[in-house]
């Protein structure tokens, strides 16, 4: 690979919308490691947020704005004679799309439309890359991986419909338009800097921290698998799909790790990499008759990108723990 300051993204000038999320902090504290300049679009300014936590907020342009502000967006794309976009920004947490799915639609959907309105129009913006996501592909219970193709299922939640929408809309202006766009589906991410604290990983490590009772409450019978991401390699798959999209303009890729662990097994590995102690994890969902079993096909990204994982879970984990004790008390 190029040297990070002088290769591909050197002097390009990105936006990054939903900036100071999770995803969106790492993915510009990595655009800025290759000599990007970086702004970023959000409507909230958490601080507890990984941008602001590791002072990269002050190397990036902060604009606070919303992103289905069509005429904001227009406007950022021109001010800054932006190049490439990385729509983020969304309502990504899915207890709060099923007790807010207007709100959730709203966002997920006509934030996009902004985005590829804005981008279709602009004198500056060439490329364009989606944040979708595994959820894309509904309810599953299947032993095998997820290939891009399989048409998405019925969800239990509106999350998944407001992706599955955002997702095909990505692709349809590639298509009608000849816009460069391509979408990037990732499986439930995990790393340093995720403060939604209704996933698996901060929900185990808020109760080994605090001292509490090791309880996952209803979310599931700890049965269902799942595949996990690593932040880091989720942010190699967004610049890897940029750098090729000449080439694949109008696809998706999938990204994931590649080895699908249950929710126990996962539950009882945080607690032994934490501290060595084996927990049994509480879990008060309904048992399901049939077994959740949720991981993705990334053998399209390995051929076309030549993108693969490079953290194993146990090695991510044990970051992600370390960086929770050193940052926990200015996290909430």
């Amino acid at each position: 690979m190029a040297d990070e300051r002088t290769g591909f993204w050197r002097d390009r000038v990105c936006l990054v919308t939903g900036g100071l999320g999770c995803g969106g902090s790492h993915l510009s504290e990595q655009l800025l490691n290759r000599g990007a300049t970086v702004y970023v679009l959000d409507r909230v300014y958490p601080r507890n947020s990984y941008l602001v936590l590791t002072g990269l907020i002050q190397k990036v342009g902060y604009i606070q704005g919303d992103v289905r502000d069509l005429e904001l967006v227009k406007f950022l794309l021109e001010r800054y004679q932006i190049d490439t976009v990385f729509h983020l920004a969304a309502q990504p947490i899915v207890p709060v799309s099923n007790s807010m799915p207007y709100e959730t639609l709203s966002i997920n959907v006509m934030g996009t439309y902004a985005v590829l309105e804005a981008v279709r129009t602009s004198t500056f913006a060439k490329n364009l890359v989606f944040a979708s996501s595994g959820a894309y592909y509904g309810m599953v219970s299947q032993r095998d991986p997820i290939p891009e193709e399989q048409s998405p299922n019925v969800a239990g939640n509106i999350y998944a419909p407001s992706k599955v929408a955002a997702d095909i809309a990505v692709r349809c202006y590639a298509q009608t338009y000849g816009m460069k766009a391509a979408v990037c589906r990732f499986i439930n991410t995990y790393g340093p800097g995720n403060t939604n604290f209704s996933t698996i990983v901060p929900t185990a490590l808020t109760n080994l921290i605090e001292g509490m009772p090791y309880d996952f409450g209803n979310r599931d019978d700890g049965s269902s698998s799942f595949d996990y991401l690593h932040i880091r390699d989720m942010i190699r798959g967004y610049l890897a799909v940029a750098e090729n999209i000449d080439r694949f303009s109008g696809e998706a890729f999938n990204f994931g790790g590649g080895k699908p662990i249950s929710v126990k097994d996962l539950a009882q590995l945080i607690s032994r990499l934490y501290d060595g102690q084996e927990r049994e994890p509480l879990f008060h969902g309904s048992r399901k008759e049939k077994q959740v079993y949720k991981w993705l096909d990334t053998t399209k990204a390995r051929t076309a990108l030549g993108w693969q994982p490079s953290m194993t879970l146990e090695d991510g984990l044990s970051e992600t723990i370390d960086w929770y004790k050193r940052f926990w008390s200015r996290l909430h």
